[in-house]
């Protein structure tokens, strides 16, 4: 993935234009709780690049994980708050997950303890994932 850094807009209108654009297509195919978690990670991100010191670029930054691979699963660690992590657990093929407490059918999953760092919070989706809580 590369990241293109425009810093020049021709106006504020451009570049609240291509947040719009930008913010659209990451809301594109996202639907229901996956809707809610791709807003909740938008909302975060802004918080982040406003909580930034002025001059901290985009290559300073630790990124969020996301989109590590375990077993047939994909885990996608967002911040809901300082120090305040959760992942995300969908399967790598798309299917709907199968969920042992409460018992539901969803299209992902979501770690019900707040970690100290994305790391940790990656940790116990793997460790729901070992256990079978998720299917």
């Amino acid at each position: 993935m590369s990241i293109q850094l425009d810093s020049d807009f021709e106006s504020d209108d451009r570049a609240r234009a291509q947040i719009d654009a930008a913010v659209s297509h990451l809301l594109r195919d996202a639907t229901g709780v996956a809707r809610d978690h791709a807003v909740e990670a938008i909302v975060e991100l802004v918080r982040d690049i406003a909580s930034r010191p002025p001059g901290l670029d985009m290559a300073s930054r630790q990124p969020p994980l996301s989109g590590v691979a375990y077993k047939d699963y994909v885990i996608d660690a967002y911040r809901r708050d300082v120090d305040r992590w959760r992942a995300t657990i969908r399967r790598s093929n798309g299917k709907k997950i199968r969920i042992a407490f409460p018992p539901s059918v969803r299209d992902d999953a979501t770690t019900t303890a707040d970690a100290i760092t994305a790391e940790k919070a990656i940790e116990f989706a793997r460790r729901a994932i070992d256990m079978g809580e998720v299917i």
